[in-house]
């Protein structure tokens, strides 16, 4: 279903109420505007309040005004991002840290925005990764090979976190600015749940616009009232707190960080005469013995932006003062990285702090309170990036929203339920299979070996690897988690069938030695 036309703009204006009078904020009473109301279903017409303006919550609310919803409200607590085509922003890596902050669209992701309508347009502000370069510990400067990908179905895309929101941001502004209405430095503060004038649930968010900025020089605060709220405001997410706290069914796992990781971004520039061996299009990734990683992605201006993995408090990079001394932890660490590195860049890096990594959570077994709100994007599954899988599997969230509300006619007292009962089993296997592979050799590694080993043997018998499996669109996390259970024991048998049949004729070659021993002593 399409935008409605711009007659139909501003139907019916979510209410604002003045929140509680022991708060010393300004408040804000929004009174409907004075229009002719046509004849339209009144479900469509009902505000929709969106909870987090980034990726996952501009993706949510494109999608709601591609069904015919006319008053979707967006709020952010973070300031505006640039305009995607900004390159006095996205093209200058002298900005702050967020700005270089990547993340690769997979077949997953792109199969959602590619249903939304705006797949050229970030395709047109993001650049494609063809394949990768590693070093081992052991890997000379010059000694690693380029890989291809031949067998993908999709191409790789990789932004910058804040242009591919700006991307959305302005797919909103240009088709939709009539139904949806995006605020930024708003956030939530809390949120309740009752019955509203007419006895309908309707769920009641705290809202406070911090003083200051961008939109105002004062802070205000008021309560949107909404029968439908989705809470895409990420791993700390107030929205789902409320819930929890009032829900006996809605609970967050939270796993204990056992590979606690930190990091700081370094952008590179390869020098033109590397064009050949420095391809543009390849992921860079270098690991080393001493447990400090860095991984590579290319911009669509060209540069790369280079992340540099450690456990907190690691010395070689703790005792970063001067650009001198960063240049002497690249040329001793990632000596392949140096002819990339800018002096301005290597100074910058040594003055940073460490980025935190996010913790494993997800929410279960449901993932809405009552009829009036529900969760997606990091609010029900948060990973760590370097599994591929956040922004993808969030833009599947919505896919799957968007499923729930065909099912139900649109209609918010089924479709927050029936959205629970699609998708929280796979909420909770993404988590489940991403944690089990974030540790050392036992965890990570040797399965991923065991796995493409026996699968390249007997394909028919096992699936790829997790990370494979994980990047193919057409399997449902729940689907790959059981898959791999059943890989598991099928892999244990083996193994025990091996080790039998290992004993059985070490057996044999004992019992015929020793007869053979006895053989010549008693000759002898």
């Amino acid at each position: 279903m399409g935008a409605w036309p711009a007659p139909f703009k501003r139907l019916h204006q979510s209410k604002r109420h003045a929140p509680n009078p022991l708060h010393t904020a300004e408040v804000t009473t929004l009174a409907p505007p004075a229009l002719d109301i046509p004849d339209v279903d009144p479900k469509y017409a009902a505000p929709v309040v969106i909870i987090g303006g980034g990726p996952a919550g501009l993706a949510t609310a494109l999608m709601m005004a591609r069904r015919g919803f006319t008053n979707i409200k967006v709020y952010e607590r973070l300031a505006e991002p640039p305009a995607p085509d900004d390159l006095s922003v996205w093209g200058d890596f002298e900005q702050a840290s967020e700005r270089l902050y990547m993340i690769g669209l997979n077949g997953r992701g792109q199969a959602v925005l590619r249903s939304l309508g705006v797949l050229d347009r970030i395709a047109a502000q993001s650049s494609k990764v063809l394949g990768r370069m590693d070093w081992r510990p052991e890997t000379p400067p010059d000694g690693a090979k380029q890989q291809r990908y031949t067998n993908r179905t999709y191409t790789t895309l990789c932004i910058q976190r804040g242009r591919l929101a700006s991307c959305l941001l302005q797919e909103i502004r240009e088709k939709y600015s009539h139904v949806v209405d995006v605020e930024f430095d708003v956030g939530c503060r809390a949120a309740s749940w009752g019955p509203d004038s007419e006895g309908q649930e309707v769920c009641k968010v705290v809202l406070e616009r911090q003083a200051g900025s961008s939109s105002s020089s004062v802070a205000a605060s008021w309560v949107e009232e909404s029968p439908f709220v989705i809470g895409a405001d990420g791993a700390g997410s107030s929205l789902r707190s409320a819930m929890e706290a009032a829900s006996p069914q809605l609970r967050v796992k939270r796993y204990e960080d056992k590979n606690q990781l930190v990091y700081r971004t370094i952008p590179l520039f390869w020098p033109k005469h590397m064009a050949d061996t420095r391809p543009s299009d390849l992921n860079y990734s270098a690991r080393t013995k001493s447990g400090i990683n860095m991984d590579c992605l290319p911009t669509k201006e060209g540069p790369l932006i280079g992340v540099v993995l450690y456990k907190p408090g690691t010395p070689a990079i703790q005792k970063l003062k001067t650009k001198e001394d960063a240049r002497a932890f690249f040329q001793e660490t990632f000596p392949m990285f140096m002819p990339g590195l800018r002096e301005i860049d290597l100074e910058r890096f040594a003055q940073k702090g460490d980025s935190n990594l996010p913790v494993f959570t997800y929410t279960g077994p449901v993932l809405h309170h009552g009829n009036s709100a529900c969760l997606v994007g990091d609010t029900i599954h948060t990973v760590k990036p370097y599994f591929g899988q956040g922004v993808n599997s969030a833009f599947e969230d919505i896919k799957v929203l968007e499923q729930a509300l065909e099912e139900t006619g649109d209609d918010f007292n089924k479709a927050v339920p029936r959205y629970s009962t699609l998708r929280a089993k796979d909420a909770e296997a993404l988590v489940v299979l991403s944690e089990s592979l974030d540790g050392g050799f036992l965890t990570f590694v040797g399965p991923l070996i065991l796995d493409s080993m026996l699968h390249r043997m007997l394909p028919w018998l096992f699936s790829p690897n997790i990370i494979a499996s994980l990047q193919n669109e057409k399997w449902q996390f729940s689907q790959i988690r059981q898959r791999k259970k059943v890989d598991r024991a099928l892999q244990v048998a083996l193994l025990a069938a091996i080790a039998a049949v290992v004993v059985k004729v070490l057996s044999v070659v004992v019992m015929w030695a020793s007869r053979l021993i006895g053989k010549l002593w008693a000759g002898a």
